[in-house]
């Protein structure tokens, strides 16, 4: 396994490279397995070394490195995100220092580091004035009378297309469309958890480790909502998840006294009767 140690030398051997944070869950409290990866931000004074990959083999051959970004502060931040020869995993990213400078002066933090982090170099002690960490980011917020009614237009609207693509045995389109409508399922889910919380709730990103705080009956549920590929199965994951969703939004909307569209729901429902999937 890649060591943070071959990290830290190269690190340390980059003029350019004036500090190093680890973050994610090996620096939190969070939960940790043999399967947790390192995430590392780097912060430069210029970052001409990552035009190519070559630097990645001082550290360890590796199998794979995808190029991405995600916005920080306001800043653009360019990500590495690799997989090693031994099969360890560390999504390395590159910040500005004067984004470094501003953690450092400011009493708050971005919820990446809220969540617990760790120093690992610090070439200049700037980033030793960065805020201590309270170890509850990424709480979830109640959604607005407009972010629940965009989560049912989006949902049915990708159950309608799930009904045709089954009914067609078009079996691809029909998990491809399964899948998108589960991506809002999965924030009723959550709007549903954070009531039962409180709204002192932090779950993970894309589901991540949801047998954890997710409630019994929900996860039962859940189960029937995955089937295999097949038209039978289809449909029976297609009655789960509607009757799923149609659970947690009415409790939902009655506990934020929000309206559910009845009307959408029943205009679609009727849709999958008529053709012989519910």
């Amino acid at each position: 396994m890649i060591e943070l140690d071959k990290i830290v030398d190269w690190a340390i051997g980059k003029l350019p490279i004036r500090a190093v944070i680890l973050s994610g869950s090996l620096a939190g409290r969070g939960k940790k397995d043999d399967f947790s990866d390192y995430d590392i931000a780097v912060y430069s004074t210029e970052f001409d070394f990552i035009r190519n990959d070559d630097w990645i083999k001082e550290i360890g051959d590796y199998l794979v490195c995808i190029h991405d970004e995600f916005e920080m502060m306001g800043y653009k931040i360019p990500t590495r995100l690799t997989i090693f020869n031994d099969l360890t995993k560390v999504d390395f990213s590159f910040h500005p220092m004067r984004e470094l400078q501003r953690l450092s002066e400011t009493n708050e933090l971005p919820d990446d580091y809220n969540i617990g982090y760790r120093i690992l170099i610090d070439k200049d002690d700037i980033a030793a004035k960065i805020k201590e960490p309270t170890f509850a980011g990424f709480i979830l917020k109640k959604p607005t009378v407009t972010a629940f009614e965009l989560n049912m237009r989006e949902f049915w609207f990708e159950i309608y297309h799930v009904i045709v693509s089954v009914s067609r045995e078009d079996l691809w389109t029909a998990k491809s469309r399964a899948s998108a409508a589960n991506k809002w399922l999965l924030q009723m889910i959550e709007w549903y958890q954070g009531i039962k919380a409180r709204w002192k709730f932090s779950p993970k990103r894309e589901g991540k480790q949801m047998k954890d705080w997710i409630d019994r009956k929900t996860w039962r549920e859940l189960h029937d909502c995955f089937g295999e590929f097949g038209k039978r199965d289809s449909r029976k994951a297609l009655r789960a998840t509607m009757k799923l969703y149609r659970r947690l939004a009415l409790k939902t909307a009655q506990h934020l006294k929000f309206n559910y569209d009845q009307k959408l729901d029943d205009g679609i429902s009727g849709f999958a009767g008529g053709v012989g999937l519910l």
